[in-house]
């Protein structure tokens, strides 16, 4: 990068990741220009989680072996090599304001660890309890609002306050997802799109404006009401 004046319209780098047995990313502008290929992963990827803290921008990216690796967009190799629990299937992902690192997945024996990251140590330092004890699927997470983390498990969803290793509440949406669904919130957290077992879509409705997180058809004890809206 040269010292140019900053321009007003944003640079936009795309990844690209293929099916098959791609140990490489490949990153560029939408023109299919390509500006950056890292290499170092000696397994097919998984994951990528594109992220920047203050004026430095990298990639976090996953393998199927488990392996971890932090790239900066500089072509000069992985400055991060860790390992994933369950060295498996892995994704990654931040909290909203970027100040908190998490990731999720699943062994080959079906075991899922949720977990918080010290990026500083390269260590986790939490790990979220509830999984089943052999999961049916790679468990799937996000995060929201700075507070909540959500994954897919047993045909339910799973939400835990980002603070506490103790599920906080789980539902299974009138039944119909698939055994570790796949899901996502919107930008602004008020809505939970959920893969169902026949291929379709279904929306959860959230409540976090009023920092209260559930479903209107689900009824849990006042004890959790109460807790949600601390």
């Amino acid at each position: 990068m040269g010292a140019h004046a900053p321009s007003l319209t944003p640079t936009r780098l795309y990844l690209s990741l293929h099916v098959g047995t791609t140990n490489s990313l490949r990153c560029g502008m939408l023109k299919q220009q390509k500006q950056y290929t890292f290499e170092g992963h000696e397994a097919p990827v998984y994951s990528v989680c594109p992220h920047y803290n203050e004026s430095i921008q990298f990639i976090f990216s996953t393998a199927i072996d488990g392996k971890i690796k932090a790239w900066l967009y500089d072509c000069l190799g992985s400055r991060v090599d860790n390992d994933a629990p369950g060295h498996w299937c892995t994704t990654m992902a931040y909290s909203a304001d970027g100040a908190r690192l998490f990731s999720c997945g699943t062994s080959k024996e079906g075991d899922s660890h949720l977990v918080e990251w010290n990026e500083t140590e390269g260590a986790t330092n939490r790990t979220y309890n509830g999984f089943r004890k052999s999961s049916l699927g790679v468990v799937q997470f996000d995060t929201t609002r700075n507070r909540f983390l959500a994954a897919g498990d047993e045909f339910l969803v799973k939400f835990w306050d980002m603070d506490s290793t103790n599920i906080l509440i789980t539902v299974d949406c009138d039944g119909g997802l698939s055994a570790s669904p796949r899901l996502r919130f919107n930008r602004e957290g008020s809505l939970l799109a959920i893969t169902r077992s026949d291929n379709g879509i279904k929306y959860l409705p959230t409540l976090m404006g009023s920092g209260c997180l559930g479903c209107s058809r689900v009824e849990h004890s006042r004890a959790l009401e109460d807790l949600l809206n601390k």
